[in-house]
């Protein structure tokens, strides 16, 4: 083996695989309540710079660690014969929903305001963060015995939320209708892409038997989320995806009236301190 190889075997290293609410589950959802409460007392000072350094942080060591992933899913090394393969991992192409998020926070570090980088982060404030929440409370499906691949997945995942909550917190992602219509519209923008790739790649006779299925939708390859893939496997394919659609749709609606009950909270018990003060003097 080369130097490169042998630093991609290096970081194949293994750990017990870890479970839902275990030690590194619970470090995890700690580390986030952390970052949200930093960025929480820091929202009074929030400026473009403070955005930019959240989502570069985020999506830099995000694409990082997405890169890794894949060279050492792809590097295959036999000790015992001493023989090195390259083999790619169709099924890990990082074009997710959960993926998403990774290019969007660099993308939008080079966007001015405006609305196609309004749109971009609502999708992040609304919908991505219905695959970061499900992570967070299922982690079972995303965690491996890949030490490396369990930092990846929490911090792509948990990382993500963070995002989206301080874009919400902030200020920059408005809680209004218009804002969560411009999520759902790049949302659909980005099924159609992914449902175009699940049928082009398919058809082209690359996969050798691999799976290819981004966002999950793909007509050839059952949806291996929970509940979604019992969906798939006893209804017509468009009414699955119809379903799949719809699902993350209503979810996005219930983020919304979440943030906007917890906005209209928040006002409130300003507006009482604020009388107080008044009555005071």
């Amino acid at each position: 083996m080369n130097l490169f190889e042998k630093l991609l075997y290096f970081l194949q290293g293994e750990m017990t695989e870890p479970t839902a609410f275990g030690w590194f589950h619970v470090l995890w959802l700690v580390l986030v309540i952390i970052s949200v409460y930093i960025l929480f007392k820091r929202k009074k000072y929030y400026s473009e710079k403070q955005l930019k350094i959240v989502l570069g942080v985020y999506g830099v060591i995000a694409l990082i660690l997405e890169l890794l992933k894949q060279l050492i899913w792809t590097f295959n090394y036999d000790p015992i014969s001493g023989i090195t393969t390259w083999d790619y991992e169709w099924y890990a192409f990082p074009f997710q929903l959960c993926t998403t998020p990774i290019f969007i926070s660099i993308i939008c570090l080079f966007l001015k305001k405006g609305k196609v980088r309004n749109s971009l982060l609502s999708y992040m404030a609304y919908i991505t963060i219905l695959g970061s929440i499900s992570t967070m409370l299922i982690p079972e499906s995303c965690f491996v015995s890949d030490i490396l691949v369990n930092i990846h997945t929490m911090w792509l995942h948990l990382g993500s939320f963070v995002v989206s909550v301080y874009l919400l917190m902030s200020g920059e992602v408005k809680i209004n209708i218009q804002s969560l219509k411009q999520s759902i519209k790049v949302f659909l923008i980005f099924v159609t892409i992914a449902g175009i790739m699940n049928i082009l790649v398919y058809n082209i006779g690359i996969l050798n038997g691999e799976t290819f299925n981004m966002f999950y939708i793909s007509p050839y390859f059952i949806s291996t989320l929970p509940v979604f893939n019992v969906i798939q496997e006893n209804v017509p394919y468009v009414v699955y995806l119809i379903i799949y659609i719809w699902v993350l749709i209503l979810g996005s609606l219930v983020i919304y009236f979440i943030s906007y009950l917890i906005r209209y909270l928040s006002n409130k018990k300003a507006g009482v301190y604020e009388k107080d003060s008044i009555k005071s003097n």
